[in-house]
């Protein structure tokens, strides 16, 4: 063969010749729209030669004799979960995603969680069932750990041209709609509680407690207060009983500042709050759990059941309708459009008594009863507030 002439070398396509091993490759020569081609099939035999022959005329400037080439491996490494973050942080407006500092920070420690469980696993390749699942199946926080991987693969498809069928968890993880936390565990804190951490603390924490104690707002929303909020008095022509000033929250998520009326205490540690100015949460949430633990009880002893600055709000609310106000003017004041919102979310039930007692250290019947009083209704101060407030916002 090797020594054929040149009329024995060709083929339907072009030319064949012999490579060092003296096998044959079939070469394609061809003219189309006036530009000359010459590319090896890299097929050994004519029918493999032809073959590849028709998908070059199909298309000669994408032909690849290798076919479909398959794309790079994607694997979560750092580098990828950096990228990743820096999007998801950039605004809008610069083509990112615009999500909040909090939130971001978040999903570095899911992230990282994840890039244990997906060490070495092509992302083009996962497998839900193999990969995705198993993780997921024995794992806290399984909303948030899924909305990560879900975004992950969002921003892959948009970045990284990796394909719809290339996304193992696209239409595969599913949550379904969340049960209030409350149905699941109290979030309403005795309102002694609050007041006993609130003197424990010191500035700040004690006025930014002060603060949200007084407007149920959320830990947001009180930040955006001491990072640029103001203090209006109440206007001329309106008079209510517990209630000193309007505290005005700037840039809520609907567009308008968050106007609430609060009494002359909670007026006093916003003045100190606006002065002292932003506040880093993660150390107001360490300030808060530290001070249940080492704060002294009406009993002697030292602690309280712990509670976050993330459960004021929903006892706020609960406190005020437990204590007889209209939970229609309770989900006025907390901004909600449905008093249904505020059922669903916010009002925890009936505040229990002795919570902190065990053992020896339980208190008395008489002593009960009268804590029991107390923990039904927020302090004289607070009702008059809230019973003027939840009339309605300025």
């Amino acid at each position: 063969m090797a020594d054929g002439t040149q009329e024995e070398r060709t083929w339907e396509g072009g030319f064949w010749r012999l490579d060092t091993n003296g096998r044959r490759v079939y070469v394609i020569r061809r003219s189309v729209n006036g530009r000359r081609y010459v590319i090896s099939t890299r097929a050994r035999n004519e029918a493999a030669a032809v073959a590849q022959l028709r998908r070059f005329e199909a298309d000669p400037e994408g032909f690849n004799p290798r076919g479909v080439v398959r794309a790079d491996p994607i694997f979560l490494d750092d580098k990828l979960r950096l990228a990743f973050l820096e999007w998801s942080a950039k605004p809008k407006k610069e083509g990112g995603r615009g999500n909040t500092r909090i939130w971001v920070h978040e999903q570095k420690l899911y992230l990282e969680w994840w890039q244990k469980r997906l060490e070495g696993v092509d992302l083009r390749r996962a497998s839900f069932q193999d990969h995705i699942r198993p993780p997921l199946k024995d794992a806290t926080a399984q909303r948030q750990r899924g909305a990560v991987l879900l975004a992950l693969y969002r921003w892959l498809r948009l970045e990284c041209d990796l394909s719809l069928t290339e996304d193992p968890v696209h239409g595969r993880l599913v949550f379904g709609e969340p049960e209030p936390e409350q149905n699941r565990r109290s979030k309403v804190v005795p309102s002694d509680h609050i007041g006993l951490v609130i003197e424990h603390l010191t500035a700040p924490w004690r006025h930014v407690l002060a603060v949200q104690a007084g407007t149920a707002w959320h830990v947001t929303e009180v930040m955006r207060f001491a990072a640029g909020g103001t203090i209006e008095p109440l206007p001329k022509n309106v008079v209510q009983e517990g209630v000193a000033a309007v505290l005005v929250c700037p840039r809520h998520k609907s567009g308008d500042s968050i106007r609430s009326r609060v009494s002359a205490d909670v007026v006093e540690a916003a003045k100190a709050l606006r002065e002292h100015g932003s506040f880093s949460r993660d150390w107001y949430f360490r300030a808060v759990k530290s001070a249940c633990a080492t704060v002294k009880r009406p009993d002697g002893e030292v602690g309280i059941p712990v509670f976050t600055p993330g459960m004021i709000r929903a006892s706020v609310a609960t406190h005020a309708v437990n204590g007889g106000t209209d939970p229609s003017a309770v989900a006025s004041y907390l901004g909600h459009r449905s008093k249904k919102t505020t059922e669903r979310f916010y009002l925890g039930g009936q505040v229990k008594t002795g919570q902190w007692w065990t053992g020896q250290n339980r208190p008395t019947a008489r002593t009960r009863d009268r804590l029991a009083s107390n923990l039904r209704r927020p302090p004289a101060a607070s009702r008059r507030a809230w019973s003027a407030s939840c009339a309605g916002r300025t």
